[in-house]
């Protein structure tokens, strides 16, 4: 598993404020562009079309974003703690019980993470990263602990 790190907003009013500067920036064709990807949901380019337009727009309108977000609380959990959560706390994980997993079923599961108890602000690994360098993160994401368990056989 890759040393892969999700950034959570935990700014509620976030989609609100980018939908609102949305509509100031974006240019006619552009947000018929967005609507459409918005709306329509199949088909196999979709999804690469929404992050290309994502992408384009954040990269285009970088400024206007960055005052809009700029003091946004984000908070830090890793893939590897995700799926600890999934594999431990299967009641977080509604709609995909332990049966299915790990039999190879192809869904998009999403794990009900605590903010408080499950992740990190990012103001934190931010500060640790210039400190002890990207390394420090990397050996936390790849933390181990051994545990005895009760496994009885009477």
């Amino acid at each position: 598993m890759p040393n892969l790190l999700y950034n959570v907003s935990v700014d509620f009013h976030l989609v609100n404020v980018l939908n609102k500067l949305l509509s100031q920036i974006l240019k006619s064709d552009e947000t018929i562009v967005w609507d459409i990807l918005g709306t329509y949901k199949g088909g196999s380019h979709v999804k690469s079309a929404e992050d290309e337009f994502v992408f384009g727009t954040v990269h285009k309108h970088w400024d206007a974003f960055k005052q809009v977000v700029n003091n946004n609380p984000f908070h830090v959990i890793s893939a590897r703690k995700s799926v600890y959560i999934l594999q431990n706390k299967p009641y977080r994980t509604p709609g995909i019980g332990l049966k299915a997993w790990g039999t190879g079923a192809s869904a998009e599961v999403n794990v009900h993470v605590s903010i408080s108890e499950d992740t990190i602000p990012w103001a934190v690994v931010s500060d640790r990263i210039k400190l002890n360098g990207i390394i420090d993160i990397i050996s936390a994401v790849n933390r181990k602990l051994m545990k005895e368990i009760y496994v009885p056989e009477i």
